[in-house]
């Protein structure tokens, strides 16, 4: 037999609505969970960026005075920049340890340059009534610079090289031996040497 259900259809009714109701209330406090939980991390991330806003702007406050030291340290290094284009442009262009660094690249092992005599010509021109007048007790100064090495080698031939390999830097033309000579150092046979040439005005 077929069984009857004899629950009364209103009753069914409000049965329904109440599961529904819960599943409503249910769906509610899920989404004010998720909106607290939400509401409560985006509060937390914009406190930590003030946070860190806070942070940068200290320290950008705090830079304040690091960069006006590097600005006064610029225009420091502008001024010295172009006194030091004064003092090249007096001096010649190439600088006294330009000259020995070259030197030491081309000098052979068994050489030793005992003297150096580096005369810089001026690269500026002088009044010739001022010059006559400034130099009445000292050597006016020479209108091409010159470079005088003395030294002594093992072997002649070692300053032959020496002679050859400065004739083809940029930085020495006219290169002549003006001395050579053997002689006795500390008890050891050497040849000494004179060498003497002109230097460029370097731009």
């Amino acid at each position: 037999m077929r069984p009857v259900d004899f629950t009364p259809s209103w009753y069914l009714e409000i049965r329904r609505e109440h599961r529904s109701s819960r599943g409503r209330v249910v769906g509610l406090v899920a989404m004010l969970v998720l909106m607290v939980v939400c509401s409560v991390l985006a509060d937390r991330d914009s406190k930590a960026a003030v946070a860190d806003l806070t942070v940068l702007q200290q320290s950008y406050h705090a830079q304040t005075g690091l960069v006006d030291r590097l600005d006064t340290l610029d225009k420091k290094h502008a001024a010295t920049a172009h006194q030091t284009d004064l003092l090249e442009d007096a001096g010649g262009g190439v600088t006294v340890g330009q000259v020995f660094r070259e030197l030491a690249q081309l000098m052979p092992k068994d050489l030793s340059v005992r003297r150096v005599v580096l005369n810089k010509a001026l690269r500026f021109t002088i009044d010739p009534e001022m010059l006559a007048e400034a130099f009445q007790d000292m050597d006016a100064p020479p209108r091409v610079t010159r470079l005088e090495i003395s030294g002594i080698s093992k072997r002649g031939r070692d300053i032959g090289s020496l002679v050859s390999q400065m004739s083809r830097s940029p930085l020495f033309y006219e290169v002549q031996l003006r001395y050579e000579r053997s002689n006795s150092v500390y008890g050891a046979e050497v040849v000494e040497f004179v060498i003497d040439c002109k230097m460029p005005v370097f731009k």
